[in-house]
């Protein structure tokens, strides 16, 4: 059952954003792990005010990534935020402001493969869904999703191994005032 939802925030249980063309007016499919909702807003909208709701901006997500793949990556996935060292990073499959560009979560695909003039791709709760892709895009799209993924690992590693503690541990000796 598909429900109806005006105002979306992405969230790990999002795995992909389809936009769904209805009249002159483009809505947003959200496919979640257990649920699928419409969000009257364009898939573009709803990553925007998503980046904004963790408190960061769209521009910032993608300078990052420009960043790391160079200032004329159109396509490039972008680290939306980190929950408990998690990276959650969605790619598109066109332009991101495309009205036909679909977002899905990179720690939601299980497979993908070739489908005719597309491919199809098998999300980790099971179901399947046809994008009008190349494989070629995709595997394109998945390895930089990836390589952002790993690149903000090693970023959040050195981070954890400047917190250098004495060989006690932390100091619980705080200075008085």
């Amino acid at each position: 059952m598909t429900e109806f939802e005006p105002r979306y925030y992405l969230s790990l249980d999002t795995l992909m954003l389809q936009p769904k063309k209805e009249g002159n007016k483009i809505f947003t499919r959200v496919v979640e792990r257990d649920r699928i909702v419409t969000v009257p807003k364009k898939p573009i909208h709803i990553i925007t005010a998503s980046c904004t709701y963790y408190g960061s901006s769209y521009a910032t997500a993608m300078s990052t990534s420009k960043r790391l793949f160079g200032e004329n990556k159109q396509k490039a996935p972008f680290l939306l935020a980190n929950a408990f060292g998690i990276p959650f990073i969605f790619l598109p499959t066109l332009s991101p402001l495309s009205d036909q560009n679909v977002w899905i979560s990179v720690h939601a695909i299980d497979f993908y493969d070739e489908d005719g003039l597309g491919t199809f791709v098998v999300l980790e709760n099971g179901e399947k869904y046809h994008l009008d892709i190349s494989e070629t895009t995709m595997n394109r799209q998945y390895a930089l999703g990836k390589l952002l993924e790993r690149n903000f690992l090693k970023r959040q590693k050195s981070f954890h191994s400047s917190l250098r503690f004495p060989p006690n541990g932390p100091s619980t000796d705080y200075p008085t005032l």
